[in-house]
């Protein structure tokens, strides 16, 4: 077998690969003896079907089965003739696969670059001083009462504040633009809800309709509706009170928070409100940290690892794109205009990868068995699974070793942040 390397970028090879033609011979009567044993051909005893009829029928399968064999095997002596230690899958192309002759295909590769870290400790951090103000602890006591809010039906006139259950129709030059909205909760209030119109219905009471006209957003899902003027046909079938708890110890009590009275949920809120200020103080000094190891260490990475990644965040603003109910022509847009930001998070996502990598090897820091263990407990706990649920969720979706990566990193930002000359802003 002969093989060939070629560099393309500094992170990245090509194998020329030569499969000889015995070889490949004697993998295709290897392959056809084993369609031999299992084909079934009218006429014929399992095993004894003639050779040109198994050809003749099963031509296509033998030669996918002959390249699924023969590739791998040499692509595996590429490596081992030139000492490559590759990161990640190979690309496959150019392969040349005809009868009696040699099989040839190359195979790109990436690889690790060559990186020479420079000083990694003692990085220096600033640290803002983190509290947490009594209007934060009465907004998060505001938000609960809100969470546990009653609506009551009322039989008077809508009025400021009040939520109205309607059906909700909207046409352009008297053609529907879309499927009625049937028991639509809109907040009447000038600003809140249904493009700003939910005020005008105020003073109408259970069982009347109005006509309403406005805007429809420029963001509209329909983009050759964007930014027309739409006749809403609102009708009302409901019309509900808003009734917030008291905020006293009853209230505390039976929130399932461990707490026995108002002063205890004021304290539990104040505590959770620090812990979240504390996870993101965490972040962002990692994110320092992180900043300047990547300014420091101008490496060369793999292009197809930064492809990949690329791929990745794309994908995920798709989907918040989705979210947001933007067309499809909008979401191209935007993702076409963020295309540079997103090649170079990118790039910065793989070369910190290999960054953090070199580290976790040089200080000896490994993911044990008992980490991924504590975190997938972890995750059950918070998921409300168990353990063996999340467990065979990472192994069906083959994620444990995108979770053991990721561990892994946390354990190295933990250990220079350890490190890390840290300061203390005022």
């Amino acid at each position: 077998m002969k093989t060939r390397i070629k560099n393309i970028e500094e992170c990245t090879k090509l194998f020329q690969i030569e499969v000889p033609s015995d070889l490949v011979e004697r993998t295709r009567n290897d392959v056809y003896q084993d369609i031999k044993k299992v084909a079934k051909v009218p006429g014929f005893r399992a095993g004894s079907v003639p050779q040109d009829l198994l050809e003749k029928r099963y031509s296509k399968d033998a030669e996918n089965e002959i390249l699924k064999r023969l590739i791998p095997e040499g692509y595996k002596k590429a490596l081992q003739d030139h000492k490559v230690v590759p990161v990640g899958l190979p690309r496959i192309s150019n392969v040349n696969f005809e009868a009696g002759k040699p099989l040839t295909f190359e195979a790109q590769v990436d690889i690790r670059p060559n990186t020479k870290l420079k000083n990694y400790k003692g990085i220096k951090v600033s640290k803002e001083r983190i509290s947490v103000s009594q209007q934060e602890i009465d907004e998060g006591l505001s938000r609960l009462r809100g969470i546990y809010a009653k609506y009551n039906d009322v039989a008077r006139p809508i009025e400021k504040g009040d939520y109205a259950v309607c059906d909700v129709e909207a046409f352009i030059e008297d053609k529907p633009i879309s499927k009625k909205n049937e028991n639509m909760w809109v907040l009447v209030d000038k600003e809140a809800s249904l493009l700003g119109m939910g005020e005008e219905l105020v003073g109408l009471t259970k069982g009347q309709a109005k006509d309403i006209e406005a805007k429809l957003p420029d963001n509209y899902p329909e983009k050759k509706y964007a930014g027309k003027l739409a006749k809403f046909k609102i009708a009302v079938k409901e019309i509900k009170e808003k009734h917030l708890p008291l905020l006293d110890d009853a209230f505390a009590k039976n929130l399932n928070m461990n707490t026995e009275n108002l002063d205890q949920l004021k304290k539990e809120i104040e505590s959770q409100l620090f812990m979240r200020k504390e996870d993101a103080l965490k972040t962002d000094m990692e994110n320092q940290i992180l900043d300047k190891l990547l300014s420091d260490n101008k490496i060369s990475v793999p292009t197809g690892m930064v492809k990949q990644q690329k791929d990745v965040l794309m994908k995920r603003l798709e989907e918040e794109f989705s979210r947001q109910s933007l067309a499809k022509e909008e979401i191209s847009k935007k993702i076409k205009e963020l295309d540079s930001s997103l090649e170079k998070e990118a790039c910065d996502k793989v070369r910190s990868y290999f960054i953090l990598d070199d580290i976790a090897v040089k200080e000896k820091i490994e993911v044990s068995d008992k980490d991924i263990n504590d975190r997938i407990k972890a995750t059950a706990l918070s998921t409300g699974y168990s353990a063996e649920e999340v467990k065979k969720y990472y192994e069906k979706e083959n994620l444990l070793d995108g979770l053991r990566e990721n561990i892994k990193e946390g354990k190295v930002l933990e250990f220079l942040l350890k490190g890390a000359d840290i300061t203390e802003s005022v």
